[in-house]
């Protein structure tokens, strides 16, 4: 599981722990899982004890999520444990020591600026692959516009041209998660950081593959863009989809383009 899909369990958590008033330990197949992006998350223990209660995700029916495409993720794993949130924001909480070195690094930034990941995670799947000579293409664009661009790609990522280069600054998706709080706006595919930044409940551009419909991971604190056609969309394949890379490697960049200029101005 990503990232993004540990941050959606926060959201279950948060609605146990109100309506039991007790933290819960999630497990895989009875171990704990101990996942850095739920550290100082108030709902959450890495600690069985009486006053916890435990979920074992081997045992979730992953498949569930799949059946609506018209039910968000967040809504589909609350629901199977009854529970029913009236907010589906992931929850993220910083620690100190990330903050101050975000505060820290900041100095070195524009007061004004855009965060920008073009390197979609494709251990999960390749499917939510924008061409990263389309990613610079946009690039080129924004900064005739005088945008600061800041791109947050963790080290040994490819680097855009005409960018300020943060992969070495930063050290943890926690801490990248931490500095899109301050950013103007973040633009990304869907992926982990576009859950943080939800849950930062900063502005975010989201470009959306064909291979799922918005509606599964989409919250109303995000624009985007969805790229898919009558005839091929929703296959929800992990596995390579030629279909769906042939559609994002065949959009007009330009209009991604003129949105982000819409929402950032």
């Amino acid at each position: 599981m990503g990232i993004g899909g540990q941050l959606m369990w926060t959201v279950v958590a948060k609605e146990i722990y109100d309506k039991y008033k007790k933290k819960v330990v999630f497990l895989h197949n009875n171990r704990i899982i101990k996942d850095a992006i739920w550290i100082n998350n108030p709902h959450i223990s890495f600690n069985l004890t009486k006053n916890t209660i435990r979920i074992d995700l081997s045992k979730y029916p992953i498949n569930n999520e799949h059946g609506n495409i018209n039910t968000h993720t967040v809504i589909c794993r609350c629901n199977f444990f009854n529970v029913y949130p009236k907010k589906i924001y992931p929850i993220l909480k910083y620690t100190e020591k990330e903050e101050l070195k975000i505060k820290n690094l900041l100095k070195e930034l524009p007061t004004k600026f855009l965060c920008i990941e073009p390197n979609a995670k494709t251990s999960w799947t390749v499917n939510k692959s924008f061409p990263f000579y389309k990613w610079q293409n946009i690039v080129n664009e924004l900064i005739k516009h005088n945008i600061n661009i800041v791109q947050v790609s963790m080290p040994g990522k490819k680097l855009l041209d005409n960018v300020i280069d943060f992969r070495n600054k930063i050290s943890s998706f926690r801490e990248c998660a931490c500095l899109l709080k301050y950013c103007n706006l973040f633009v990304s595919t869907e992926g982990g950081l576009m859950h943080a930044s939800a849950a930062n409940n900063n502005r975010s551009f989201i470009i959306y593959s064909p291979m799922f419909h918005p509606k599964k991971t989409l919250y109303d604190n995000i624009d985007h863009i969805w790229i898919h056609n009558d005839k091929h969309n929703s296959c929800n394949k992990i596995q390579r989809c030629n279909e769906c890379l042939k559609q994002m490697n065949n959009f007009d960049e330009n209009i991604i383009v003129d949105k982000i200029l819409k929402i950032y101005n």
